[in-house]
């Protein structure tokens, strides 16, 4: 019987394969890849619903003549050929694309003249003849590549190109017909520099922007179309490949040399470390008052001044002599207030802190007091009306609330304030809400205060929000979902959106604005950033938009980070968002206290900057 069954089979097999198979032509006729075999800026742009395609083309590239090669579909053709020449003066070409089958599809493909000199701000790849990219050097994970000095080499291509591959370059000026530029790394805000005394040979550096001639680079074409030297405005020395390993040297300028070759390509916009802002909270002066702190929320003033308001505050007098603390330090009050002169001014010196005369426990740069039985006093968010600035501050003991508070501070003399407490009914007299998360001077006549409630072991949030007239300060009311009730609730209906473990919302441009961060006190690999937004203070928020993933180590372990801050106030006239976020002295697993000394970098605010139109502002 198994004989039979197996002869059975065989026989079976025999006649399957004996008949001829029926195979139908193939429909497809896309274009799946189109790229010029010169002269082509960045990747083609494919839209398959519109069979359009979008290429950008050097300045210089003969049009009548150009060349395009193309993986179309399987079994299909397309005229003009793969490799043939084509005219293309107008800035548009027409591609048919032949099915196996006989049917076609007609690709509009639309040329754009790409005119590098024309650039005024952008984000650039700079690739050099060996195909690497241009790049910060250092061990990211000990936080090398963000200091002063650090030198440049270039790096292999990785599968997704991290920051410190991309630069920002920004017209600066031009002199003789010639434009320079600065050149800016998105990972460390830093600026490319030939450095003091450079001279033929010198590695190039990185600095924090000074604007001086070292810092300003002159971009050259070559004698290649789309090939460029890098030129050193005070040296007159050029950016070279080393020819034995990857550094980036300094060397006398030579078109013809192909170390001295970049091919500079335009990048989309991305988010990018603000150095400058950062500078302003590297505080080093004895004598200056808060030098490192945990969390940096701002309130801009009607005279242009900005408050920045922080949590537990180091005090100069504490700083050694290398500018670090003790380790057996510790912190010398809960919260201070700091007074910057302009929103733009990023210079720490000229910054100093607020006092007050009235201080409970002899600390005249401690602003809002700690009560009986507590033992800090956390402020969030706050606005200006009128004279006045409102602020709402947490109350606790150990790590936990107590209570909360409203805060009003008022300038006196100089520097000096006044601070006078009260505790709304509803917002005070309850810990559930804490409405620490945001604070909005609408244009509607109320100001809208946002709390948050924590749950799952602090990986989520669930927000709410509470009002009161400008008027009237002290009388609040809660959103319930429906309408603004005297009582607050953490009912699912009184939710206006749920964010991860860190959240903070501010205003701009006619949209509230939700910064979110991954939980960043337990050492999880996830820490990233998010921006949502919204039309109205009750919701709804878009979807969380990833924008940023948190890069700060300690002796090669996670930093931990906590207290997200939006701060519109702050413009650089390039419209991005100013973020910022601290971090905590500890590391995952390593010791805070590293050769006797705690680092006041790890306790002081780090700043990046969103381009509005990543996130629809």
């Amino acid at each position: 019987m198994r004989k039979l069954l197996l002869l059975l089979t065989a026989i079976v097999l025999v006649v399957s394969c004996s008949k001829d198979e029926k195979r139908f032509a193939s429909p497809g006729r896309m274009i799946k890849q189109f790229a010029l075999a010169e002269g082509q800026v960045g990747p083609a742009l494919f839209n398959n619903t519109t069979h359009t395609i979008t290429v950008n083309v050097q300045k210089g590239v003969d049009m009548a003549a150009l060349k395009a090669n193309m993986v179309i579909s399987d079994g299909a053709t397309v005229f003009p050929a793969s490799g043939e020449a084509f005219d293309a003066t107008s800035l548009k070409k027409l591609f048919v694309v032949t099915a196996e089958s006989g049917e076609k599809y007609e690709w509009n493909v639309e040329f754009k003249v790409y005119d590098f000199n024309t650039t005024e701000y952008g984000v650039f790849s700079i690739t050099s003849a060996n195909g690497k990219l241009l790049q910060v050097a250092g061990n990211y994970t000990f936080n090398e590549k963000y200091k002063d000095n650090q030198k440049i080499e270039v790096g292999t291509n990785l599968d997704v190109m991290p920051l410190w591959q991309k630069w920002h370059l920004i017209y600066n000026s031009a002199v003789g017909g010639v434009r320079y530029y600065q050149i800016r790394n998105l990972f460390t805000g830093k600026f490319l520099n030939a450095g003091a005394g450079a001279q033929a040979g010198t590695q190039a550096e990185q600095y924090r922007e000074s604007a001086n001639a070292a810092e300003l680079w002159a971009v050259i074409q070559g004698s290649k179309i789309g090939i460029f030297n890098i030129v050193n405005k005070n040296t007159g020395l050029a950016l070279s490949l080393s020819a034995t390993d990857s550094r980036v040297t300094l060397e006398t300028a030579d078109s013809k040399s192909t170390n001295q070759n970049f091919t500079i390509l335009p990048m989309a916009e991305q988010v990018y470390r603000d150095d400058a802002a950062i500078g302003f909270f590297e505080r080093n002066n004895t004598s200056q008052g808060s030098v490192a702190f945990d969390q940096g929320t701002s309130v801009p003033l009607s005279d242009g001044r900005v408050l920045w308001i922080t949590q537990d505050a180091w005090d100069g007098s504490r700083l050694r002599d290398n500018k670090k603390f003790a380790c057996s330090d510790f912190f010398n009050y809960n919260n201070s207030v700091m007074i910057q002169p302009t929103a733009t001014d990023w210079n720490p010196e000229h910054t100093p802190n607020m006092t007050i005369s009235n201080s409970a426990h002899g600390r005249p740069r401690q602003i809002f007091n700690n009560q009986p039985g507590t033992d800090w006093s956390w402020p969030g968010l706050g606005v200006q009306i009128g004279n006045n600035v409102w602020v709402q501050c947490g109350e606790g003991k150990g790590l936990g609330a107590t209570n909360q508070s409203l805060y009003k501070l008022t300038p006196n003399v100089g520097n000096e304030w006044t601070a006078v407490r009260y505790t709304p009914e509803g917002m005070s007299g309850q810990t559930d809400i804490s409405y620490s998360t945001g604070m909005v001077k609408g244009n509607d006549g109320y100001v809208y205060s946002f709390g948050s409630q924590g749950f799952n072991f602090g990986y989520g949030q669930n927000i709410f929000v509470a009002r009161f007239a400008q008027n009237d300060p002290l009388t609040w009311t809660f959103w319930d979902g429906t309408s603004w009730a005297s009582k607050p609730t953490t009912a699912d209906a009184a939710k206006i959106v749920v964010g991860p473990g860190n959240n903070t919302i501010s205003y701009l441009n006619g949209k509230y604005i939700m910064m979110s961060m991954d939980q960043g006190f337990n050492c999880e690999t996830k820490r990233d950033v998010y921006i949502s937004t919204s039309n109205s203070p009750t919701g709804p928020f878009t979807e969380q938009k990833y924008i940023y993933t948190i890069s700060e180590y300690l002796v090669g372990k996670y930093a931990r980070y906590y207290t997200p801050a939006i701060h519109p106030e702050s413009v650089n006239g390039r419209n991005e968002l100013l973020l910022t976020f601290c971090l905590n002295f500890s590391g995952c697993g390593v010791s805070d206290c590293q050769d006797g000394y705690l680092d006041p970098y790890y306790y002081r605010v780090k700043n990046i900057r969103v381009p509005y139109s990543i996130v629809g502002l």
